[in-house]
């Protein structure tokens, strides 16, 4: 239903063998991309804030234009908001009820605004929803032109305050992913920047194999999701976005899939796949 940290180890090997030898720019071609993402739908897009340049780009049948779920890339923007309005600052604790979910053990005990992220928490995001109100978040979602703005949530279920970006109403292409990622780093955002500070520090990943540091955000997610929890057998989406520091220059990138048919073989979530793929064109792109 939503992105998480376990990494499907055969799913990574398997893009890193592909990407075997790619070390320079120049390598990446788009026969090199439809190879990595074999089996999906899929975007990427890499972009160049401070020449202000679409260095790269992969998208067949104009993928990139296509809104599909934000699930759990909605962390992003929601930590903006609430750091705006002030309803959490980087010392706050986010209060575990107590309810033990089994598949993510690190959701199970207390959360601060990076633990909220680095563990993608929906819990933390649904204590925050209903305290900022769907008036003010629809407010920031049409001032951050985001998707298509819809906080309905699940049809017929008045759900949209906890439910609207896990697979729900809310959408967003990866166009639109760009654009306002690229509004976030250069400050053209109408809130504090702090809020957009705390946000950014927030999502720090480590660094590519050449040394720039990287922030990211995964999102996971299925077609016909089932609150059940039962996905077997569902097509999976999933999101890999953030910035990159390269020495004096900053890069914005995007990267989603969608699955083409079912693989109930599979284990892995779509944010894990989508982070896989867009790792291994980064550190191709940038090499050592």
């Amino acid at each position: 239903m939503v992105a998480t940290i376990r990494i499907h180890i055969g799913a990574m090997l398997s893009i890193l063998v592909m990407w075997a030898g790619m070390a320079h720019a120049g390598d990446i071609d788009q026969k090199s991309l439809t190879k990595l993402f074999t089996g999906y739908d899929g975007c990427f897009m890499l972009y160049n804030q401070s020449t202000e340049k679409l260095v790269l780009e992969y998208n067949p049948d104009n993928r990139c234009s296509q809104r599909i779920p934000v699930n759990s890339t909605f962390k992003i923007p929601l930590a903006v908001m609430a750091f705006d309005q002030g309803l959490i600052t980087e010392s706050t604790v986010f209060t575990w009820d107590g309810k033990v979910n089994q598949d993510f053990p690190d959701w199970n005990r207390d959360q601060t605004p990076a633990s909220w992220q680095k563990y993608s928490v929906v819990w933390v995001s649904q204590q925050l929803t209903p305290r900022i109100g769907r008036e003010m978040i629809s407010r920031y979602l049409a001032v951050f032109s985001y998707g298509n703005q819809d906080f309905s949530g699940d049809p017929g279920k008045n759900n949209g305050l906890t439910h609207a970006w896990l697979s729900s109403s809310l959408k967003i292409s990866a166009v639109e992913q760009l654009e306002f990622l690229k509004k976030i780093i250069s400050y053209q955002l109408p809130v504090k920047p702090a809020a957009v500070d705390f946000t950014k520090r927030h999502l720090y990943q480590g660094k590519l194999e050449n040394g720039a540091g990287y922030y990211a955000k995964t999102g996971s997610g299925w077609q016909g999701r089932s609150d059940a929890g039962n996905n077997a057998g569902k097509l999976r989406d999933g999101w890999y976005v953030g910035f990159i520091d390269h020495g004096p220059e900053q890069y914005v990138f995007v990267s989603n899939i969608s699955d083409k048919r079912p693989d109930p073989a599979s284990k892995a979530f779509g944010g894990q796949i989508s982070k896989g793929i867009a790792l291994s064109i980064l550190n191709g792109y940038f090499g050592k």
